[in-house]
Parts: C-alpha cells; structure tokens; sequence
C-alpha cells in the first residue's frame, strides 16, 4: 500500500489550521474552544515540522532508504515524540472532549510507533517490518481524520465557530 506523504501531513493539519471562537455558552463548548486554542494549536507546530520532514524523505520525495532512516532517526521522532508528550499533558474538562482528545492521543501514538518500526526496519533491511509500519502509519492517519470529523461535529453540536486564520 503507498501512501502519498506530502498529502497525509496536509489532511493531519488541516484539522489545525483554525480557531474557535464564538459565544461559548455551556461547559463542553468552552472546553472545545480551550481545548484547541489553549492545547492543540500551542503544540501543532511540532506535529506539523515532524510531519513535514517524514514528507520530505518519503512518497514522491523518497530517494533512498539511507535518508528515510537519517530523516526518521534525527528529526521525525525525536521531535514527534516530543509532540506526542505534550499532547498527553493535555487535561479537557468534559467528558465528550476528553473523549475526542482520546482519538487524537491514539492516533498520534500509531503514528509515532509507526515512525520508530519503520527505522528499525530500514535498520534491519526488513521488509515485513517496514510493511507492517506503514500500516501502523496509515492507521495513525485514520485515527487522526476521525478526530477531526469528530472535532467538526463537537463544534456543530455545541455552537462553535472556526474563524480560519
């Protein structure tokens, strides 16, 4: 299965490039708004170079194996890693955000798992394994587009505006 990677780091970011603002006016719309303006978006930016960076090396931009795993070993998961920290130290105050928040923990961690199987692979030159990481990739990817459906739905449901930047 080949996965165009310039267009995973845009489908995983568009769900970040935006605001919420608007007349929260009860707790879980407040939450959504704290949650993405006070959370989610102080951290996007590691994501995004993370994410940006694997692009770079992989899909189209790939060239060789070598500068996949360099790509992997020295930018993409230390600083995914840290990503994936600090979205774990992120505390909604609902229910139903917490339970979005969830969705986006999950697939950030097959994400990063996803990116530490792949080095080992291409550490090991076995296929198999980097094979069953691109699966564990494309899962993250999954998990990350139903955390924005989800996130779009919580805003309809709950009166909450996105005021594109």
């Amino acid at each position: 299965m080949k996965i165009d990677k310039s267009l995973l780091v845009r489908f995983l970011l568009w769900g970040l490039c935006f605001f919420l603002v608007g007349c929260a006016t009860d707790k879980v719309a407040q939450d959504l708004v704290d949650y993405v303006n006070l959370g989610v978006l102080n951290i996007a930016e590691l994501e995004k170079q993370s994410l940006e960076r694997y692009a770079s090396v992989t899909g189209k931009n790939y060239t060789t194996d070598e500068r996949v795993y360099e790509a992997l070993k020295v930018n993409v998961i230390p600083q995914y890693k840290h990503f994936l920290d600090s979205l774990r130290q992120i505390r909604p105050k609902t229910e139903e955000v917490n339970k979005l928040h969830g969705v986006y923990v999950r697939g950030a961690e097959y994400l990063y798992r996803g990116f530490k199987s792949k080095m080992l692979g291409l550490e090991k030159k076995d296929a198999y394994v980097i094979r069953a990481a691109n699966e564990k990739i494309e899962k993250g990817r999954v998990e990350n587009e139903k955390w924005r459906n989800m996130l779009i739905d919580l805003n309809k449901k709950h009166g909450v505006v996105e005021q594109k930047e």
